[in-house]
């Protein structure tokens, strides 16, 4: 991988996004850094001075080892030692407090019990320090330490100053040279700067990505251990992280969000840059909630919302550390898979996608299958392709996409070069696998300079793949330089072209989600109160309701339903939430008399004898859907869309929209449930109305975010999609201020 690889250009164009406080904006910047510290985190990342405050005299000791990792990785700027017990620490001058140093450290790594931190905070703010790095811990994460996390958080505030931590392990900048830590993981003599940043919300986690990475030669730009975020959050380094011109990946691990709706307006940013984002979430499981918890402080939310709100921001979602490290190798060494699409405009006689050139037959299958699960496309060959090859290779050979190519191809002089040629040339081919047999350790090495310069003259990502072999960290080290990627087996190509062609996808949906929500814009919409209100939203919302009326005790049932049908009778939302499991719902009620039944039937079920109840024209023939916008405590106000009526608990086929949304982001969520099966006509059933159920789940969206007051909650279940051609009907609905 090369130290610095090319990215689209940064401007400060794009709308301001709201801040935590205490964090700055990162000023945009070209070329190397210049100086000027336009963002408190400018000072950490690019410090030319350290104060190191509690620094202990043996070096054996964590808040000991910082001042030997500076050394070691060689930072060139001034350290100042502050430490009131001693007058020398490692032959370095150690100072009494921080008010006598001899100039104003650009930044202070605090390294104090947690009840000290807050007036360190305000000594560094007299000197003029305006960045700190609190490795303390005994704050948020401990039952006792809520008071000094509330007072490092009120230091902060008032003197402005820009805090790291607290209870973190500290930060890398591997350019700088300045590693502010007590790691073990930065104890190194070489230090590898690549454009990979890594942001985490575990300190021994940002630690093991970063050694790994630095290890391997794949290298790192920046690391940062966020602690408890007590001030500065995730989001604020990301927001200072995609401003760098050494940043082009960034890894992030996440264990829960304080402010999740700014981070996907960063991520969705990063990605308009071409920037690529890979996460790992822990905490999915009500075990590993609490396991976050206890460690951070936080609650996280369900994971489903995690993972759908991420995705649809950008993000690459990652399910371990092992592959977080690898989507640092694979997201900053290969490009994503290249587009014919706009290239070729006569007719076409193939399908793009990924070409195996595979020496072994044996692997066909397991490529195709894995392929397959991670949303890799397989290429259909042009005609002229499955020509060439025919004559190329013996007649045992398979010439159709997975390839057999046979072990001829070594030892026939020349036809690897020639058939490999033939099949990246393909007019279809967007990526190549490169299937080794039992001695492709050998044979691709061997091969390194043709791997290479096919890579360079298709700009498109080359992987090799071997049965189960790892290459040397120098062999890998010399591969990533020609951008050729390594994968162990079929099952990890694939699993890395599957983070690429995400990649690519989130690109090109980025180009889509432009839209500006007319409704969103307009005057602000009256919050419902009632059933009757709440029918009245719908229908302003662009929804259609079916007919209904309420029947009081005494009602002339009669005269009030002479003009329905079958009926559905039930309970109004505001006396009962949930209405099917109670007893509360009669469907297909016929006739004046089973009506006034139900009716009593209900109110008794309630035990309110004056209560109202709900006559609802039934309709039919409609696929049975769940929509709801609610205002999630991580992320802010998301959109829910799924199997509705009692599926929606049974099955959960519900995926997660950040809102605003779109029309091409709804019917890609719709795409990836099993609703989608059901809507299409399943088992003879007619086609549903999915184009009018995509208008009005944008619809409601924008509705209810132009709601005053604003709403807690607003669900429709079911709401049904009639066939298609016939629209959306929102059945019943709950609302919550």
């Amino acid at each position: 991988m090369n130290d610095l690889m090319d990215k689209p250009g940064r401007t400060n164009d794009h709308a301001r996004i709201a801040k935590h406080p205490g964090a700055g904006h990162a000023a945009g910047r070209s070329g190397a850094f210049d100086g000027s510290y336009a963002n408190p985190l400018d000072f950490i990342f690019h410090a030319r001075s350290i104060a190191l405050v509690g620094l202990s005299t043996d070096p054996r000791k964590m808040t000991g080892a910082p001042l030997g990792i500076l050394r070691q990785t060689g930072f060139k700027g001034q350290i100042y030692p502050v430490n009131p017990k001693a007058t020398e620490i490692g032959g370095l001058r150690s100072y009494p407090s921080i008010d006598v140093l001899p100039e104003v450290p650009d930044v202070a790594m605090i390294m104090l019990a947690a009840k000290h931190c807050a007036q360190a905070v305000r000594d560094c703010a007299a000197k003029g320090t305006r960045a700190v790095v609190v490795m303390s811990s005994g704050f948020e994460e401990t039952e006792s330490g809520h008071q000094a996390a509330a007072d490092l958080a009120a230091a902060a505030r008032q003197t402005g100053v820009a805090v790291v931590g607290p209870n973190c392990e500290g930060v890398w900048s591997v350019a700088a040279r300045t590693l502010l830590t007590f790691g073990s993981a930065a104890k190194r003599d070489v230090l590898h700067h690549t454009p990979v940043a890594v942001l985490s919300q575990s300190g021994a986690m940002a630690g093991a990505v970063a050694r790994h990475l630095q290890d391997a030669a794949i290298g790192c730009s920046y690391v940062v251990s966020v602690g408890n975020e007590t001030v500065l959050t995730i989001a604020d380094y990301m927001e200072w992280m995609i401003e760098q011109e050494d940043v082009r990946v960034v890894l992030l691990f996440i264990e829960g969000l304080r402010d999740g709706e700014r981070l996907l307006q960063l991520i969705r940013l990063a990605t308009s840059r071409g920037i690529r984002v890979a996460a790992l979430k822990s905490g999915n499981s009500k075990a590993g909630m609490e396991a976050a918890a206890s460690h951070t402080g936080k609650i996280a939310s369900e994971f489903s919302v995690y993972r759908d709100l991420l995705a649809g921001a950008g993000a690459i979602l990652l399910e371990s550390l092992t592959e977080l490290i690898a989507a640092g190798e694979v997201l900053g060494t290969a490009p994503l898979p290249v587009s014919h699409l706009q290239e070729q405009s006569q007719a076409r006689d193939g399908q793009d996608g990924v070409s195996v050139f595979s020496i072994p037959g044996g692997t066909r299958a397991l490529t195709a299958d894995q392929c397959e699960a991670h949303g890799v496309p397989l290429c259909t060959f042009a005609r002229s392709t499955v020509a060439q090859l025919t004559d190329a290779l013996p007649e045992f050979g398979g010439v159709e996409n997975p390839t057999d190519l046979t072990g001829q191809v070594l030892s026939h002089e020349g036809l690897f070069d020639q058939t490999l040629s033939i099949i990246a040339k393909d007019p279809h081919t967007e990526a190549l696998i490169v299937q080794v047999a039992n001695r492709g350790p050998r044979d691709v090495m061997e091969r390194a300079a043709l791997l290479g310069k096919i890579a360079s003259d298709t700009g498109m990502p080359v992987i090799a793949t071997f049965l189960g072999d790892s290459l040397p960290a120098a062999d890998r080290a010399r591969l990533r330089e020609l951008k050729v990627l390594c994968a162990r087996d079929p099952a990890e190509a694939a699993l890395f072209l599957g983070w690429l062609y995400k990649a690519r996808r989130a690109t090109e949906a980025h180009r889509l989600q432009n839209r500006a929500s007319a409704l969103y814009r307009q005057s602000s919409i009256a919050a419902p109160s009632d059933w009757a209100s709440t029918m009245s939203w719908l229908e302003a919302a662009g929804m259609t309701v079916p007919r209904w009326l309420e029947v009081a005790p005494g009602s002339n049932i009669e005269q009030l339903c002479a003009e329905l049908g079958p009926v559905a009778v039930k309970a109004f939302p505001e006396d009962a939430g949930h209405k099917t499991e109670l007893g509360l719902l009669s469907l297909n009620v016929k006739g004046p008399g089973a009506i006034a039944n139900e009716a009593w039937r209900i109110r008794k079920a309630l035990n309110k004898p004056e209560a109202g109840i709900l006559v609802q024209e039934m309709v039919k023939n409609g696929v049975e859907v769940f929509l709801a916008a609610t205002r999630n405590p991580d992320f802010g106000p998301v959109l829910a869309i799924g199997l509705g009526g009692v599926a929606v608990e049974l099955f959960r086929d519900v995926a997660w929209l950040a809102l605003p949304t779109d029309q091409a982001t709804v019917s890609n969520a719709i795409a990836s449930l099993k609703l989608s099966i059901v809507l299409a006509g399943f088992r003879g059933q007619p086609a549903a109305d999915t184009s009018a159920l995509v208008d009005a789940a944008v619809a409601f969206g924008d509705a209810f975010l132009a709601t005053t007051p604003a709403l807690a909650e607003f669900e429709i279940n079911p709401l049904l999609v009639l066939p298609q051609g016939q629209g959306v009907m929102a059945v019943d609905a709950l609302v919550a201020s």
